[in-house]
């Protein structure tokens, strides 16, 4: 059926054509998805890429360049991290679909990056010691992302993040100066020339901000970081490169030039402005505003959380955690017309904004719709404004599903039409017709299949996207949208709560929740 119905491409897709590589890549699943060896390649990358929320293999590949050009051992031991990390999570017995985007891997990636920029590598023997405790700590990442994450996530809905990365390598590097062997010793990371002006270290933060979220110092691997980032997601390499000025404006105003030029004051806003307007939210002008919010006050944090780490420990992305978990604490209480989007949807800003925008269409449209029809004004149709060349398709689309040539639709043509490949296609496809009959006369003739065509091509992004954006919705978790989480979402697209007719009218005498499969259906025959 969905290559029958598949609309074209919609405007709001136009990254994808102006950049091919951005998005998630998933053609790539899909085209070598028998070829285990390519798809474990392609998770590594992913892993990488998740450190800066891409789940991207293409900017994994640019990242993986960014670290050989800051330093080869930052490279091999971010490698060996993801690696390390990804089979402890496959033996945990952790989702494939999970590891393959990243999930699992990225806080091994950063024990890695921590490990190659803190360590003195010294000869291969020492190398051999520190490449085990990569390999440890981020096997250990993995499991506090598969048991502690994952029992923290549903005791408050809020994510991890890195302090998986951040614990571990807070005692790998406890261990290694309380232990002090002359085997395992840590270095200090070469500084790079002081800027020469504050301008200068300003501009010098935008793109180091991105570099040391990686430990990335050097400015060509600073600008491959954005690039990378940019690649998969323009609107999260925006709203990345506004939380790290916001960063180094703050540095700046300390008095802390030189840290700023480094991109120290930057790295923790760009992460913080990226997981509030784009990952955990869609990037919409409020959102944007309160991810502004959230990388002042990790950047403000930042300082002040340095200090009080013990052993002299850095503090590396602790005040991005305390200050996006707060963030995203403090939005959930204070701002419902905030709908995050679901954990397991990470895909990019783009895709999160469009899901949003083609909701808000969507409920504004039904909510008119239901006000007209309770009004006693009847169905609207979508027919006298539709383009004509999309009635001809339409049309013709009638006529090769019409086999018999009677005006009019039955389960069997539509089941020939519609329901190849799948396996019991009737249940789905005599849904379908019911909808199309709109006059409930039994039979779909012309005007009512253009009309639910018409509907069904207005959920363009597909019902599993829409339900990706609604799912947060379902504050009780079953499965079912009930009147007080219906008044919830029509507020987090500016719509005022349902009045007791129009509750009476979707839900039933009886107030029951809706399936989310009967509420698309009420989307589509209201």
């Amino acid at each position: 059926m969905s290559s029958l119905l598949e609309p074209d491409a919609p405007v709001a897709r136009w990254y994808d054509r102006l950049l091919p590589c951005s998005g998630t890549l998933r053609q790539l699943t899909r085209r070598w998805g028998e070829a285990a060896a390519v798809l474990t390649v392609v998770g590594a990358f992913r892993s990488l890429s998740q450190v800066i929320f891409i789940n991207n293999p293409l900017s994994g590949v640019l990242l993986l360049l960014a670290l050989l050009v800051q330093s080869p051992s930052i490279a091999l031991f971010a490698t060996v991290g993801i690696v390390a990390a990804n089979l402890a999570a496959k033996a945990l017995g952790a989702p494939w679909a999970d590891r393959h985007n990243g999930i699992y891997g990225f806080n091994g990636a950063l024990v890695g990056s921590a490990i190659g920029a803190y360590a003195d590598l010294g000869p291969p023997r020492t190398a051999l010691l520190w490449a085990l405790l990569a390999v440890g700590g981020a096997a250990i990442t993995a499991v506090l992302v598969h048991g502690l994450g994952r029992r923290f996530h549903a005791a408050t809905g809020l994510p991890p993040l890195t302090l998986p990365f951040c614990l571990v390598t807070w005692g790998l590097l406890m261990l290694v100066t309380l232990a002090d062997l002359p085997a395992l010793q840590l270095q200090s990371p070469a500084l790079p020339p002081p800027a020469e002006s504050v301008i200068q270290a300003f501009l010098l933060a935008l793109p180091r901000g991105f570099g040391q979220v990686f430990f990335c110092g050097d400015l060509a691997s600073s600008w491959l970081v954005l690039a990378a980032t940019a690649v998969a997601s323009p609107v999260a390499a925006g709203v990345g490169l506004m939380g790290g000025a916001i960063g180094a404006l703050t540095g700046l105003a300390s008095g802390a030039t030189a840290a700023v030029a480094m991109g120290l004051w930057s790295f923790e806003g760009v992460l913080s402005a990226i997981a509030i307007a784009g990952i955990f939210h869609a990037p919409t002008r409020r959102c944007v505003g309160v991810a502004a919010l959230a990388a002042l006050v990790a950047s403000l944090l930042s300082p002040l959380l340095e200090r009080l780490m013990p052993f002299g420990l850095p503090g590396l992305t602790l005040s991005f955690i305390v200050a996006t978990l707060g963030t995203l604490l403090v939005v959930r209480r204070t701002l419902p017309t905030v709908v995050p989007v679901a954990l397991h949807a990470i895909l990019t800003p783009e895709e999160h904004l469009q899901r949003y925008l083609v909701t808000r269409q969507l409920l504004n449209d039904f909510r008119s719709r239901l006000g007209w029809t309770l009004d006693g004004g009847g169905r609207t149709s979508l027919v006298p404004s539709a383009d004509p060349a999309l009635l001809m398709r339409l049309a013709a689309l009638f006529e090769r599903l019409d086999s018999d040539q009677d005006g009019q639709l039955s389960l069997a043509e539509l089941a020939e039409g519609m329901g190849q490949g799948r396996s019991d296609p009737a249940p789905a496809l005599a849904r379908v017709l019911a909808a199309m009959d709109l006059d409930g006369d039994g039979a779909v003739d012309k005007p009512e299949f253009f009309e639910v065509m018409l509907r069904l091509r207005r959920l363009r992004d597909g019902q599993e996207r829409l339900r990706r954006y609604l799912i947060p919705v379902d504050a009780d978790g079953d499965e079912r949208l009930d009147p007080s989480e219906m008044d919830r979402l029509l507020r987090s697209i500016g719509q005022p709560s349902l009045n007791h007719r129009e509750q009476r009218a979707v839900f039933g005498p009886g107030m029951a929740g809706l399936s989310w499969q009967a509420f698309f259906d009420r989307l589509l025959l209201t």
